[in-house]
């Protein structure tokens, strides 16, 4: 039976997370050019739609961050079991 180790289970969650990221960041660019196609009518407001954009766009932001500590994590524990298996 094979070990899994936190490294291991920590780079699979990150391929997830990053998967899910793209998915996001596609969704958002989506959003962002129909709206840059589609000017306001009665009901919408640029300032509303320019608003959600920023708030999705921060929360992509955040994600951007925690994957990039995930990386960072994966690379520290790796140089730690390279120099502790001696």
């Amino acid at each position: 039976m094979a070990k899994v180790t936190a490294t291991d289970a920590l780079a699979y969650s990150l391929k997830r997370e990053q998967a899910q990221y793209a998915e996001e960041a596609e969704r958002l660019a989506k959003q962002a050019a129909y709206i840059a196609a589609n000017p306001p009518t009665d009901g919408r407001t640029v300032s509303g739609d320019i608003s959600r954009l920023i708030q999705e766009a921060a929360f992509l932001l955040k994600r951007a961050v925690t994957i990039e500590a995930g990386l960072e994590a994966i690379g520290l524990m790796n140089v730690e079991t390279t120099t502790t298996e001696y």
